[in-house]
């Protein structure tokens, strides 16, 4: 049987990551209330974790959220970068090249509008092969193993998003592919593996709990029933707090269970001040022993581990939760 260790349940950001498209350089310690365009809650390799998982999460912040040194200083080079676009070679330029990896990878985008959690309130425009898909909506990626993507261009950011990305590998892997197409070059229709759409009528097993009306708003749902070709399934939602539900106790959302697959449970906050306080609390028992978690985190749960209770309480803002399994259906 797989052994759960308490390093699985991951709180903090990694320290001295350099991300594949920063240039070389190492991300900045995040700062509470100074923040940057883009900033890190977790990111996750074969340092951290379970040594099987790649995953990163981010959130996006509108311009108006922008410290305003930095705001100063991230123009300024944009200026810079700007001048020197007509001399700059493509693959010199700024910003994730058009690549592919050797493993499926879950791309997301949600929207922070609590009224419309399915406004993305902004628009990107991001590249799967040669076609271009417009997203707008809040969002879960399915990008198969061998398919190039990327650019990815912001165009919009309205309200600040929450972004993460995932794959069931060690590392970051890509393979940049510039001038070249990748497993699935010449395809139309790639905005079928961009999926906004809820399944709420889909039948669960008896081990998860109803949970009462209002607690949580579903966003997306991924699965092979959405999307045939997906190897992984997601469920996405927004938990609101108890000024809006008038909830109080806390709210049980699984019995004890297992799955035969791995598993990643995940809950982080929205106050944009400190992205990393959940503002909230999460009891959560593995292998009958009961982890309290305070902060924005995933959770990493071997195939075959029994997990639960997982209990919500004292959400004070709006939390983001999403579920992500190895395979294509939860069960």
């Amino acid at each position: 049987m797989s052994e759960f260790k308490h390093s699985y349940i991951i709180t903090d950001m990694q320290k001295n990551v350099k991300l594949a498209w920063g240039g070389g350089s190492t991300l900045e310690d995040y700062v509470p209330g100074k923040n940057r365009n883009m900033e890190h809650v977790l990111y996750i390799d074969e340092k951290i974790g379970t040594g099987d998982l790649y995953s990163e999460s981010l959130f996006f912040l509108s311009d108006d959220m922008i410290d305003p040194e930095h705001k100063k200083s991230r123009d300024e080079m944009m200026a810079r970068l700007s001048e020197m676009a007509d001399t700059m070679k493509p693959e010199d330029i700024p910003g994730p090249k058009p690549h592919s990896h050797p493993f499926d990878e879950i791309f997301t985008f949600f929207g922070t509008d609590f009224n419309h959690p399915e406004d993305l309130c902004g628009e990107i425009e991001f590249y799967l092969e040669e076609e271009p898909v417009m997203i707008t909506k809040s969002c879960i990626g399915f990008i198969p193993a061998g398919m190039r993507h990327c650019p990815v261009n912001l165009n919009r950011t309205d309200k600040p998003f929450f972004h993460f990305s995932m794959g069931f590998t060690d590392s970051y892997y890509h393979d940049v592919l510039m001038d070249k197409g990748g497993a699935y070059s010449g395809q139309s229709g790639m905005s079928k593996y961009f999926v906004t759409v809820d399944n709420p009528n889909q039948q669960l097993p008896p081990f998860r709990k109803k949970i009462p009306n209002g607690f949580t708003h579903r966003v997306a749902q991924l699965n092979s029933d959405i999307l045939p070709e997906t190897s992984v399934h997601v469920e996405t939602a927004w938990i609101w707090p108890e000024d809006r539900t008038g909830i109080k106790e806390g709210v049980t959302f699984v019995e004890e269970h297992s799955h035969p697959f791995q598993e990643v449970i995940a809950f982080f906050g929205s106050d944009f001040n400190d992205i990393h306080d959940l503002h909230g609390e999460v009891e959560l028992c593995v292998q009958g022993k009961p982890y309290i978690v305070n902060k924005s985190f995933c959770a990493v749960i071997p195939e075959g581990v029994k997990h639960g209770p997982l209990i919500v309480r004292d959400v004070k803002k709006p939390i983001f939760h999403y579920t992500v399994g190895k395979a294509k259906k939860y069960k």
